[in-house]
């Protein structure tokens, strides 16, 4: 390890994660790298693949879960903010937070992005996870995706070979790092996107619980197939539902979990599917609610649960 250190004088030792999350938990990375170089992040990756040297990729931290115990290998933080607009184009590296995006869109009169309105977390992270709302998601907007794969190779990836899906994506699968991405937005009425980025925002602001560390939603809405249709026939109605996804909040608020409690973490009262840091939860305590809720819901309702929420070190 000594010699990760040696090659790599700007990796730090023994850092602190709790302050890198929403949730504001988690213990020590025992080596930590920020970065917006992508040949060092190449060349720090090809090493740890030939010295066993065990890493992990974070972005923003919004959608992340980090045990108390910390990671024993090497957090890498991608600090790629660089952000090139060609007319409807956008190049935007993977640590450009989502609000910042929004609002260099709006300044160049380009719309198609609202989704994305009020969602925190980095555009890595957007990608990783498909993020979106409102029907849609950020799989709608990509061109293309550069990346550096498992096996220290930087790539750069076409839409379709990204493997979109609802809250999904072919990095959720393989082993790689989000370097920057390519959008494709539109010209439109910039003064009507505004309103309506008001409007969410107000909407966010109401039903969501942000005075308290919370990764947003915590699990992934249901999709309504068949088989769901039959484990609730007769305990829920889902019709308002109807061609939509099934909530999750709504499932876990109808199992009369919300202000549920393990140690310091809390089901919302706002928003049953927003766990919160109520009271200096530990990151154990929220990882325990969350396997609370699920057992609670498969058991009234026979539906299994899905985190949208990473984890790292459990």
């Amino acid at each position: 390890m000594n010699e990760l250190l040696k090659k790599f004088p700007n990796i730090e030792t023994e850092y602190n994660l709790a302050q890198l999350t929403t949730f504001k938990v988690g213990g020590q990375a025992k080596y930590f790298l920020i970065s917006d170089d992508l040949e060092e992040i190449q060349a720090v990756i090809k090493f740890c693949l030939e010295n066993e040297i065990k890493y992990q990729i974070i972005g923003a931290g919004s959608n992340l879960l980090i045990s108390d115990q910390g990671f024993a290998g090497l957090i890498i933080k991608i600090n790629n903010k660089d952000i090139d607009v060609n007319d409807s184009r956008l190049k935007v590296g993977a640590g450009v937070l989502l609000f910042e995006f929004v609002n260099l869109a709006l300044k160049n009169n380009l719309t198609g992005h609202d989704f994305l309105i009020g969602i925190p977390g980095s555009m890595g992270g957007a990608i990783y996870g498909n993020a979106g709302s409102y029907g849609n998601d950020i799989a709608s907007i990509v061109q293309s995706v550069r990346i550096i794969d498992g096996q220290g190779n930087i790539k750069e990836l076409n839409q379709e070979e990204c493997r979109f899906a609802y809250r999904d994506s072919y990095f959720k699968h393989n082993d790689c790092l989000i370097f920057d991405v390519v959008l494709s937005l539109q010209k439109g009425n910039v003064d009507e996107f505004r309103k309506k980025m008001i409007e969410r925002f107000k909407v966010r602001k109401n039903i969501h619980p942000m005075e308290f560390g919370n990764a947003g939603s915590f699990f992934k809405n249901i999709e309504i197939t068949e088989d769901v249709k039959d484990k609730l026939n007769g305990k829920l109605d889902i019709s308002k539902f109807d061609g939509k996804k099934i909530p999750a909040g709504f499932l876990i608020e109808q199992a009369d979990l919300k202000g549920w409690q393990v140690g310091g973490a809390e089901v919302s009262e706002k928003h049953a599917n927003f766990l919160i840091n109520k009271n200096n939860a530990k990151a154990q305590d929220i990882f325990d609610l969350a396997d609370l809720i699920k057992k609670k819901v498969f058991d009234k309702y026979g539906i299994e649960l899905q985190e949208e929420v990473q984890y790292i070190g459990f």
